[in-house]
């Protein structure tokens, strides 16, 4: 690990080195006048991807910190550079998508003159579509706040943060900022997981709903596991951010529908509706949303490492954790008993090619499809 810069450094200094010490080295933006200072002597170990627009910037650092598993740094102009973001803002906030946003502000000096550029009310402006959002009291404060958004951004749940730096605070000298540390796996109750496993144990006909937190987690392996010991019929969640399951598996069932009659059609039949990594549900349509959320006679329970999805589950059971040990901890001990697998899905029709090429054959055709 590269060695902190000493005591009297800069504001500067001891931002790259953070970046160093979160393991991030690329920072995706669009910068103006009031971001130029940070560059000055730009190290020659950090890469600055340049994007045209600010949304644009934004979604490439979504894209990349989902690749990467780690939050992405973003640079963004001074007030209405962040307004320009705002939509990939929001769509990271809702993907749980860990990001630090550097947003520039105009010199401390000109602040009471309402500057051009100026970003009034600047831990507003983002909300309330980041975790976290700061333009710290003083330039010595800077690091400090940039490690603490980091650590905000890569908590469960995951998402976007932003601190705002005056232009003029990147050459303040500051105190080396501590090494950043943290530990994020969150370990869930063991009684909760007691309770997930008495209601599968109770349970004939189990459908999983598979959400982004099982990709996010990692935890692929886990619920292909946990669906093969349940014999269990594995749907998409509606609105889902990331495949969570291999949908060439003869257990997956399908994608499910945002819209609360349609849902529960899907689900008929299954005495227990076990959503694991999504919000149970996110609805498009307000189509037969009012009464239960599952079928009747089923029973919901929700595994999830979002605190709000927990406290938002309408009726069953919740427990919160984080995705890949919930599961590690559920098959432990896991009650075997027979179940008969659900009937196959019925194969997609063979489509012929057509003059145009149909979006059917074009899909399902080998000839279009990338080599992984």
């Amino acid at each position: 690990m590269d060695a902190l810069p000493p005591a009297g450094g800069t504001v500067r200094d001891a931002f790259y080195q953070l970046m160093r010490d979160a393991g991030c080295r690329v920072m995706f933006g669009n910068p103006g006048s009031t971001e130029l200072p940070m560059f000055r002597g730009f190290p020659g170990d950090m890469h600055y991807v340049l994007g045209l627009q600010e949304a644009c910037v934004v979604g490439m650092a979504d894209g990349y910190a989902q690749a990467s598993g780690n939050a992405a740094f973003v640079n963004l102009h001074s007030a209405a550079g962040v307004g320009n973001a705002m939509g990939a803002i929001y769509t990271a906030f809702k993907n749980q998508t860990p990001l630090v946003i550097v947003a520039g502000q105009q010199y401390r000096a000109l602040h009471p003159f309402d500057p051009y550029l100026f970003s009034r009310q600047v831990t507003e402006l983002p909300r309330p579509y980041v975790k976290y959002c700061i333009e710290p009291a003083r330039a010595q404060d800077v690091p400090l706040a940039i490690a603490r958004a980091w650590q905000t951004a890569m908590q469960h749940p995951r998402g976007p943060v932003m601190v705002s730096v005056p232009a003029d605070d990147w050459d303040q000298p500051c105190a080396a900022p501590p090494r950043l540390a943290g530990y994020r796996d969150i370990r869930p109750a063991a009684d909760g997981i007691d309770a997930l496993r008495d209601a599968i144990g109770k349970s004939e006909r189990i459908a999983i709903v598979v959400g982004a937190a099982v990709d996010r987690d990692g935890a692929w392996e886990q619920v292909v596991r946990l669906a093969e010991a349940c014999q269990a019929g594995v749907f998409a969640a509606p609105m889902s951010a990331r495949g969570s399951f291999p949908e060439d598996h003869a257990l997956f069932r399908g994608f499910l529908p945002a819209a609360g009659a349609q849902l529960r059609e899907r689900l008929a039949g299954h005495d227990l509706v076990l959503v694991v990594g999504a919000p149970a549900f996110a609805y498009h349509v307000p189509r037969g949303t009012e009464g239960s959320h599952v079928p009747e006679g089923a029973r919901l329970a929700v595994l999830t490492d979002d605190p709000e999805a927990a406290a938002s589950v309408p009726e069953g059971l919740s427990v919160l954790g984080g995705i890949r040990l919930a599961l590690e901890d559920l098959l432990q001990d896991l009650l075997q008993r027979p179940r008969h697998a659900p009937a196959p899905r019925p194969a997609p029709p063979e489509v012929s090619a057509t003059d145009p090429l149909s979006t059917a054959y074009v899909l399902g055709s080998p000839r279009f499809q990338c080599n992984k």
